[in-house]
C-alpha cells in the first residue's frame, strides 16, 4: 500500500518518496537499490538506521505477498542478541534501501525513531 507523498500511513511511516526519488537518505558510495537486486539473504538480519543515521533496530524477517514480491519488514527494536526485542511489522516501501556502489554492503533506512517503533503494536508473527 502506498501513500501520498508527504502522507503517514496507519504505522506512522512518512512517505518521503518523490518521483521515484528518496529524501534524506544519502550516503557517500551508496546509491539506491533496486527491489529486483535484492535477495532475502541482503536484507535479513540488516541494521535499520533512522533519519539521523542512528541505529534503531534491525530486520528479523520479511513478509512476502501472493506474487512473491517483498511487502512487508519485522523490525526488532531493543533487546540484546535478540532478546527482550519489540518487533513491529512495516511496509516495505516505507524502507529506503541503499547499496554500496562498489561493494555489496546494504544499508536501510526508515524515516521514524527508535521511540516510535517501540510505541507500535507488537508484531508476533
Amino acid at each position: 500500500m502506498t501513500f501520498p507523498v508527504g502522507a503517514t500511513d496507519p504505522l506512522g511511516i512518512r512517505n518521503n518518496e518523490q518521483e521515484g526519488a528518496a529524501f534524506g537518505f544519502a550516503r557517500e558510495g551508496y546509491g539506491r537499490a533496486e527491489i529486483h537486486d535484492l535477495s532475502t539473504a541482503d536484507l535479513e538480519d540488516a541494521t535499520v538506521y533512522g533519519r539521523g543515521d542512528e541505529t534503531i533496530g534491525s530486520i528479523r524477517s520479511l513478509k512476502i505477498d501472493a506474487d512473491g514480491r517483498i511487502s512487508g519488514a519485522v523490525i526488532d527494536v531493543g533487546g540484546f542478541l535478540g532478546l527482550g526485542a519489540h518487533s513491529v511489522l512495516v511496509p516495505f516501501d516505507g524502507l529506503t534501501v541503499l547499496r554500496e556502489t562498489d561493494g555489496s554492503d546494504v544499508r536501510v533506512h526508515l524515516d521514524t525513531t527508535k521511540d516510535k517503533l517501540k510505541a507500535m503494536r507488537h508484531h508476533t508473527g
